[in-house]
């Protein structure tokens, strides 16, 4: 009698056909249709219909849109955090610090074009739906030691009063997102070649940097 082989058991759930990219596919296709309509707008349908997948795989990986959020979060955005913020060490000038957190968060954003739009519109717009899972990712003590660096150099002169030590970080990464987010309604509306990244970063850092510079006041004449 001819034994027939077994075949391998398939998780409960799991949909036939199925490969290991499935769910790296589903997460991408999340990310973009939140930069284009937001969460709210976006379905589990619609998802999968992006990642050219079907909705009982989207199902499988994802049991409902907060579980889906949280991985979007956990495995997108806060790498990219840590990716910007991990190298921030005490002794370093605000210029250095200002610049490297430029140059590593302009990177990031390159090879995630997704984030400056979910950033403006998720995180940043008052109700948005990742607010809260990214205000607990922000690596607050990092944050710190640039405002403190910033406030030190205002002590010695070297930094105008003007500037709040814990605004300039808002302003940094406020201005990063908005440029790159509306990079291409710049283009169209001054009818102009879209700014590439690089670009932009090095136009946020030369403006922030020159900013901070004191302002020299001439001395007034004698009449």
């Amino acid at each position: 009698m001819q034994r027939t082989a077994h075949k391998p058991k398939r998780s409960p759930g799991r949909p036939a056909g199925i490969d290991g990219d499935a769910r790296a596919l589903l997460l991408n296709a999340a990310t973009e249709l939140f930069a284009a309509q937001g969460v709210a707008a976006t379905s589990f349908a619609a998802i999968a219909k992006r990642a050219g997948l079907t909705p009982a795989m989207m199902h499988y990986y994802f049991k409902d849109r907060e579980h889906l959020l949280d991985c979007v979060v956990e495995e997108k955005i806060a790498p990219l955090i840590a990716s910007v913020w991990s190298p921030v060490e005490r002794g370093a000038t605000p210029e250095e610090l200002i610049r490297g957190i430029v140059e590593r968060l302009v990177a990031g954003i390159e090879h995630n074009p997704w984030i400056p739009s979910t950033w403006m519109r998720e995180v940043l717009n008052e109700g948005g739906l990742l607010r809260g899972r990214v205000l607990r990712r922000l690596p607050f003590e990092r944050v710190r030691i640039l405002s403190w660096a910033v406030a030190r150099a205002q002590i010695k002169g070297e930094i105008q009063a003007g500037v709040d030590p814990v605004l300039i970080v808002f302003s940094m990464l406020g201005l990063v997102m908005l440029h790159l987010a509306t990079a291409p309604f710049f283009a169209q509306a001054f009818h102009r070649k879209e700014p590439s990244p690089q670009a932009i970063g090095r136009h946020i850092t030369a403006l922030l940097l020159d900013g901070l510079k004191p302002s020299v006041r001439k001395p007034r004449k004698r009449r």
